[in-house]
């Protein structure tokens, strides 16, 4: 398994589109720390209270990490040949999703060194900032990490489905975003309290006793995609 990870990571650093992905993001979070300031909320509170606020939005970049590891893999049919090598199914499909999460977590570090970073250089310390905040901000991560996994489960279900990288991408898009429109027009409103679109806005917004329920319903959605994932690809042609 550490060889596919390896190889899948060998081919995304020597090419530029990860770096093209990580790249604008940062340079977004650098000009949002630089149109904080000068305003009311140009200080480091309000610039850790706003970076819990925007929790919710990795989850719109994940279907492009996914892209990243599976595309080239659709495109030049390069499964079935890895496959012929002796490679288990499952072993391979557990590569390609770790790999995603590795990818995530590289950018994560990355877009929060520069968010953190040039909120330090630029913003100016106000007397009511405390590290505390910095606390309650990474707490919360942490918690969002839940809901970033199952949403990359989800994402690497769909293009297996698929096996069309832009119409999952399009799919993923529209059961996150639009699954709670569908309940409410199909009057099942209870439903969406179990949707990762409920649990990463409650993640960023309620008390920090309050994130176990979430994170719990985070990591059930993620180990049924996980699941349904591995069953479909040990079943899927690739002929």
């Amino acid at each position: 398994m550490l060889k596919l990870i390896h190889a899948d990571l060998y081919k995304t650093f020597h090419r530029a589109y990860f770096f093209l992905l990580t790249a604008v993001v940062s340079a977004l979070c650098v000009v949002m720390v630089f149109a904080l300031r000068g305003g009311e909320a140009g200080n480091w509170s309000a610039a850790v209270s706003l970076g819990a606020m925007l929790l919710s939005y990795p989850v719109f970049l994940l279907p492009m990490l996914t892209q990243i590891i599976y595309a080239e893999e659709f495109r030049d049919h390069t499964l079935k040949n890895t496959m012929s090598y002796g490679t288990d199914r499952t072993v391979l499909y557990l590569s390609k999703w770790l790999t995603v999460i590795i990818l995530g977590v590289v950018m994560t570090v990355v877009v929060l060194a520069f968010y953190f970073g040039s909120t330090a250089l630029v913003l100016t310390r106000d007397s009511a900032f405390r590290w505390e905040l910095v606390r309650e901000f990474f707490v919360r991560l942490s918690a969002a990490c839940a809901v970033y996994v199952a949403a990359i489960s989800m994402s690497v279900f769909f293009i297996q489905l698929l096996n069309k990288s832009t119409l999952a991408i399009f799919l993923y898009y529209g059961c996150f975003y639009l699954s709670d429109l569908i309940l409410k027009l199909l009057h099942l409103d209870k439903g969406i309290d179990y949707l990762l679109k409920t649990q990463i806005s409650a993640i960023a917004g309620n008390p920090l006793a309050n994130l176990q329920t979430p994170v719990v319903i985070s990591l059930v959605t993620m180990a049924v995609f996980f699941l349904a994932g591995i069953v479909f690809f040990r079943k899927e042609d690739f002929s």
